[in-house]
């Protein structure tokens, strides 16, 4: 009995066995409707993907609307299946996607199909704006690649009673606008503005900024004053309850505006607080100006051309020499007691350099007949990796009377670097007349510089000989001619333009060594990369050591012989250079029709290449460029012997510009050499 009942448990087991083999063999999956995913999502380069479907029967997918950047292989199958989806590439476009509807057995299903593309950014650059009792536009800066029509506007108010007077939101140009309503109440009131943007790919992006809106101040007994009688204020706060009336040339937001400074050495931050505070007021008729800086950023509600009054009273103010001018501080947004846009176009005054004066200053001016003195590269010639350390580049520009100064450039100007060259004809130049220093390029940079706040501002000729010069002469490139056998008659530095001689006076030829006149590098591409070329050029200058004579106790020069036979109007002398750390700082720029007797015609100096690892302030990241103008003497000669002679052994240090002595074999370099004459 015992085995006839283990042989039967046996039996049941193979018999239980036998039919799960047969269900896991027959089983078959059924559904009337599946899909794998319900999100499908590519990356923004052009794509395919395979939809899989799972069906008993026949099925079918199709866009929920049509799109021109995705398409499918096929619409329909039966049974188990898939489908071939292709993108177009979105590389430079805010992600997308299309809502797929699969339908099958009386069921539906969808598939969202995403791709992706630019990050969206909204990024508000105020964090408060203030606007006056009367209201009006309000504006600030926006970085933005999400069209307004696809975000959320959202208001939120401090006080629900007072709600609805921000309005009228728009974009343009870079600027956010927004529109308050006039304050009637006794009271401050605030309101939030928030943008946001939800994207295909289900993120959002947002970003808010507070407006603060003023109660009405009352300005009774307020006299008005004119420019004169403000500059003539003793310094400090203003004691009379006064106030100014005139015209707007700067602009909130825009970046070359005012100088932006480190904060200490190889801070690797500009603190571009000024630029966002600075406001530039002239008179009525443009003949005078005053420099206003606001409290905050916030306060700063002006627009290029605005027609203003404010007042003064208790405000700060300043009084500057050398030149002459008024800076007023401590400005809120209160006290504007009119704020109102013109209608009519502002326009700028014109003036040859030599005919500036003090009450130029801050001031919208045109300046006529100019081009710029070394005319290659980008308007901000710099090596790019700097562009944390530094925030200005000055362009040397001169005029058809043999007068200069600089063009300031921030480096935020958005067409700065923009792979187009810089005119090289002559033409005018309009924008604002300040003045400043620039510790980078040696601290004096001239009595007045101009601050350009578009594009169109630069007028100048783009061709060469469309403009009121002629190059005698010129050096801008680096030639390896035959530097098997460096001798000075088989590799001399030959001129891009013009004939003549241009050597050191240790070292005449050029011997690609270390202690001669070899090549270097420029910084005057169009390029703007600052993590590899950097607006680097190869072969774009030369370098040299060897500065000092010891035997007798003289600085070595660079020599530039030519001949100004036939040319009757006075020429120029155009250079470009730096040098390393400790090479020569200070030179002097000489001449002679005899190669014997010498005449000085200026001094100047080349400042010290940044170092990256121990970036001073008054470091370059680039080049300085100077210019000089020859007594109407030189000209005509069939010899003219020019002479950029080391005027002394001061020299840089690791730590102070000046507090060193000059080097044996440390290099001075030129990027640029030019001799012109007007025609």
């Amino acid at each position: 009995m015992k085995q006839s009942f283990l042989y039967l448990a046996a039996c049941g087991l193979i018999a239980l066995l036998a039919s799960a083999c047969r269900k896991t063999e027959d089983y078959k999956f059924s559904t009337d409707l599946a899909i794998d995913s319900r999100i499908v999502r590519l990356n923004a380069n052009a794509d395919t993907t395979q939809i899989i479907v799972y069906a008993d029967g026949k099925w079918s997918i199709e866009p929920a609307e049509e799109t021109d950047w995705m398409q499918l292989q096929s619409t329909a199958g039966n049974g188990k299946g898939s489908v071939r989806a292709e993108v177009t590439d979105n590389n430079g476009q805010l992600p997308r996607a299309v809502k797929l509807i699969v339908r099958a057995g009386g069921k539906t299903d969808t598939i969202s199909l995403q791709q992706r593309g630019l990050v969206p950014q909204v990024a508000i650059a105020d964090t408060t704006l203030q606007s006056i009792a009367n209201g009006g536009s309000l504006k600030t800066v926006i970085a933005t690649n999400v069209p307004l029509e696809k975000m959320t506007i959202d208001y939120r108010y401090e006080d629900a009673a007072q709600s609805g007077w921000l309005k009228d939101v728009s974009i343009s140009n870079g600027y956010l606008f927004v529109k308050a309503d006039t304050n009637k109440t006794a009271a401050a009131r605030t309101g939030v503005l928030t943008l946001s943007y939800l994207d295909a790919l289900g993120a959002t992006t947002r970003d808010s900024v507070k407006i603060r809106q003023h109660p009405g101040m009352s300005f009774d007994g307020a006299v008005l004053k004119d420019f004169a009688y403000i500059k003539g204020l003793p310094a400090g706060a203003i004691a009379e309850n006064i106030y100014l009336e005139g015209v707007v040339i700067s602009d909130k937001g825009h970046p070359n505006i005012a100088k932006n400074l480190n904060t200490a050495t190889n801070k690797h931050t500009v603190d571009k607080t000024e630029n966002a505070i600075a406001v530039y007021v002239q008179s009525l008729d443009g003949t005078t100006g005053l420099y206003l800086k606001m409290k905050t950023a916030g306060d700063n509600i002006f627009s290029f051309n605005d027609h203003v009054k404010i007042w003064l009273g208790g405000a700060t103010l300043a009084k500057l020499n050398n030149p002459g001018r008024t800076v007023i501080s401590g400005l809120e947004a209160t006290r504007v007691m009119h704020k109102e846009s013109r209608s009519a176009p502002l326009q700028p005054r014109e003036k040859y350099i030599s005919e500036l004066t003090d009450n130029d200053l801050y001031t919208y001016v045109k300046l006529k007949d100019v081009e710029i003195s070394v005319p290659s590269g980008a308007f901000t010639n710099i090596n790019e990796g700097y562009t944390a350390r530094m925030d200005c580049y000055p362009t040397h520009i001169r005029d058809i009377q043999g007068s200069s100064l600089y063009m300031l450039t921030n480096l935020d100007v958005p067409y700065r670097r923009d792979g187009t060259p810089v005119p090289q004809g002559s033409g005018t130049i309009a924008g604002v007349l300040v003045s400043e220093t620039m510790e980078r390029f040696g601290g004096n940079i001239g009595k007045y510089a101009i601050r350009h706040l578009k594009r169109e501002d630069i007028a100048l000729q783009p061709e060469r000989n469309n403009g009121f010069s002629n190059v005698l002469v010129e050096w801008s490139r680096f030639k390896n001619e035959f530097a098997a056998t460096p001798t000075e008659t088989q590799n001399p530095l030959t001129p891009d333009a013009g004939q003549g001689l241009l050597f050191q006076s240790a070292k005449t030829q050029m011997d690609f060594t270390g202690t001669g006149i070899y090549t270097t590098t420029d910084y005057n591409g169009l390029q703007q990369d600052p993590t590899t070329l950097k607006g680097a050029v190869t072969h774009g200058g030369w370098a040299s050591k060897n500065w000092w004579n010891t035997t007798a106790n003289r600085g070595e020069y660079w020599g530039i012989n030519i001949s100004t036979a036939g040319i009757s109007t006075p020429i120029s002398l155009q250079l470009e250079g730096n040098t390393d750390i400790g090479g020569p700082r200070n030179f002097v720029v000489e001449w002679s029709a005899d190669n014997t007797t010498f005449s000085s015609v200026g001094t100047f100096t080349f400042e010290d290449v940044a170092n990256w690892s121990n970036t001073l302030l008054t470091q370059v990241p680039g080049y300085k460029v100077v210019n000089f103008n020859f007594p109407q003497a030189a000209s005509g000669l069939p010899n003219l012997y020019i002479r950029i002679r080391v005027a002394n052994k001061t020299a840089g240090t690791s730590t102070n510009p000046s507090g060193g002595t000059l080097g044996a074999t440390t290099a001075c370099r030129l990027v640029h050499v030019s001799v012109k004459y007007n025609k």
